[in-house]
C-alpha cells in the first residue's frame, strides 16, 4: 500500500524539483523558507513523501507557482476539487492515507481499463530514418531507425515499415516530410506507387512499364538502360494520417504494455 502511495507522488516530486531549480534555490534554502528540514524537501523530490496540504500555499509562494499549476489543474480548482481539498485538510493522517490509497486504486483501475481498450488496437512498425524521393546515399531497408507505435487499421496491419518522403516530386499526392506506409514486395502492378532504389538512391514513384513517374509535372519520368540497378523495395499503401499516431496518454499506456 505504501508503495502505491509513493508512486502517486511522482508528478508532485517533478513539479517541486523543477520549480525549485527554476527559482535558483537549493534544497536547504527552500527548507529554510518553509521552516522544514532539508530531508523533508529531499523526500518530496524523491517521491518518498508528499508535503502536508497545509504547507502547500507557502510552498507555492516560495516556488512562484499557482495552486492550479501545482495540482495540475489547467483552469483553476473547481468547486468539487476545492471541497475535496478542504475535507482532506480536516482529516486525521490515517484517514488521509486511506483516501489517497482509494483514489489511487480507482485511478489504476481506470488506467487498466484504458490499457485493455488499447490492446490489439495498436501495433509497432519499423520507422526507417532513411528517406525516399530524393537520393539519400544508401539503400532503403538498411538497419537504421526505430520501432514506433501506430494505431491499427487495414492499411497499417499490411505495412512492414514507415518511410519519410523527401522532396516535392510526388506532389500533390505526397508532400515533403509525409510519413508513408510501405508493404515490402518486389513486384508492382502498372499504376501503383512504390518505393524504389536506383543505383542505391531511394525514390517514391508511380510504376509504369516504361519507367518511374512523378506526380509533379515539373519532374520528368525516370527511364533506365540495361546497366541500371533498379529494385522495387515495396508498395506504398498511403501516408500515415495524424489521427493514426497515438496520443501522449495512449503512448504511455502502450509503453507500459510493451514492458
Amino acid at each position: 500500500m505504501k508503495e502505491k502511495a509513493a508512486s502517486g507522488a511522482g508528478r508532485t516530486a517533478r513539479v517541486i524539483r523543477e520549480a525549485r531549480s527554476a527559482a535558483g534555490l537549493n534544497q536547504q534554502q527552500l527548507a529554510d523558507r518553509l521552516g522544514v528540514s532539508r530531508a523533508a524537501v529531499a523526500g518530496w523530490e524523491t517521491e518518498h513523501s508528499r508535503p502536508d496540504l497545509d504547507l502547500v500555499p507557502a510552498l507555492c509562494r516560495a516556488l512562484g507557482l499557482s495552486l492550479s499549476s501545482f495540482f495540475g489543474v489547467r483552469e483553476g480548482i473547481s468547486r468539487n476539487e476545492r471541497s475535496l481539498l478542504l475535507a482532506f485538510r480536516g482529516m486525521e493522517e490515517s484517514d488521509r492515507q486511506a483516501l489517497l490509497w482509494q483514489a489511487e486504486a480507482l485511478m489504476q483501475r481506470r488506467k487498466d481499463f484504458r490499457r485493455e481498450e488499447l490492446r490489439g488496437k495498436a501495433i509497432q512498425l519499423y520507422r526507417s530514418d532513411l528517406s525516399a524521393a530524393a537520393g539519400f546515399g544508401g539503400e532503403i531497408g538498411a538497419a537504421r531507425g526505430e520501432k514506433v507505435w501506430i494505431l491499427a487499421d487495414e492499411r497499417t496491419r499490411r505495412a512492414d515499415e514507415i518511410i519519410t518522403v523527401n522532396g516535392r516530386s510526388m506532389e500533390p499526392t505526397f508532400q515533403d516530410g509525409d510519413a508513408i506506409l510501405v508493404e515490402h514486395t518486389d513486384r508492382l502492378r502498372e499504376g501503383e506507387i512504390g518505393v524504389f532504389t536506383v543505383d542505391g538512391e531511394g525514390y517514391v514513384k508511380e510504376f509504369r512499364s516504361d519507367g518511374l513517374y512523378s506526380h509533379n509535372p515539373a519532374y520528368p519520368p525516370m527511364r533506365f538502360h540495361g546497366d541500371s540497378d533498379v529494385r522495387c523495395v515495396g508498395r506504398v499503401l498511403g501516408k500515415v494520417m495524424e489521427e493514426q499516431w497515438p496520443t501522449e496518454a495512449q503512448m504511455e499506456l502502450l509503453e507500459e504494455m510493451r514492458v
